[in-house]
């Protein structure tokens, strides 16, 4: 069974999940941040819920403490309010994903199913598109940018009519603040479907110079 480490100072928040994730996973749980800090020198998990705005160490200082202890976890990041600052900093940190506070059983669930499906991904032996586009994801927020990169511009040959490995390939440019390459890759990706809003969602906020906001790479458009 896999097993999840749930951070949030609010309580309701931490019984909502347990109820609902309780049946399927292992959960441990911890109130704040240093609390999450202790956890994880000395327990192994397989995924982390980690709520952005807490007293004390907040979520973004919890990351870069484990960051720098070279604790390697994947995160989905809990906030209540869409948006965080330092979006693209907490991605390279291992943030894999945004859900905004109240979320539904659902969208919590698949949001863990799709992470945890990620991970078990063979490099040897990925047999379909969604397999692709998850092992770039996959590698991106861990940091394998090179492989990212490779696999980005493996599956754009292969996959040449979707919009989504432009719009990863845009979100690897970003990365290496190279905002020009980083756009024109977001509107080749609009340029193939005018409506793909995981582009759109990248492009609006790198044009703003909004780069709070988190990096849209496209967890609900996994579409061919």
């Amino acid at each position: 069974m896999k097993k999840i480490l749930i951070i949030d100072d609010e309580k309701n928040i931490r019984i909502t999940l347990k109820h609902g994730l309780s049946q399927k996973y292992e959960l441990d749980m911890a109130i704040n941040g240093d609390e999450a800090i202790d956890k994880l020198k000395n327990n192994k998990y397989d995924l982390m819920l980690l709520d952005i705005n807490m007293p004390g160490k907040d979520g973004m200082e919890v990351l870069r403490i484990i960051h720098s202890l070279d604790i390697k976890i994947s995160t989905i990041m809990m906030t209540a309010y869409g948006t965080i600052e330092k979006a693209v900093e907490a991605m390279k940190l291992g943030a894999v994903d945004f859900i905004s506070k109240p979320f539904t059983p659902i969208e919590i669930e698949d949001a863990i199913r799709t992470v945890l499906y990620r991970k078990d991904l063979d490099e040897d032996n990925l047999e379909s598109y969604d397999d692709m586009i998850n092992f770039i994801k996959l590698n991106l927020v861990e940091g394998n940018y090179a492989k990212a990169l490779e696999f980005s511009k493996q599956t754009l040959g292969k996959y040449p009519d979707v919009p989504e490995p432009h719009n990863l390939l845009g979100i690897l440019y970003e990365y290496e603040n190279n905002i020009p390459f980083a756009q024109r890759h977001y509107r080749a990706s609009l340029a193939i479907d005018p409506s793909y809003k995981p582009a759109q969602n990248n492009l609006e906020r790198t044009a703003t110079r909004r780069f709070y906001s988190p990096v849209d790479i496209g967890d609900s458009d996994n579409e061919k």
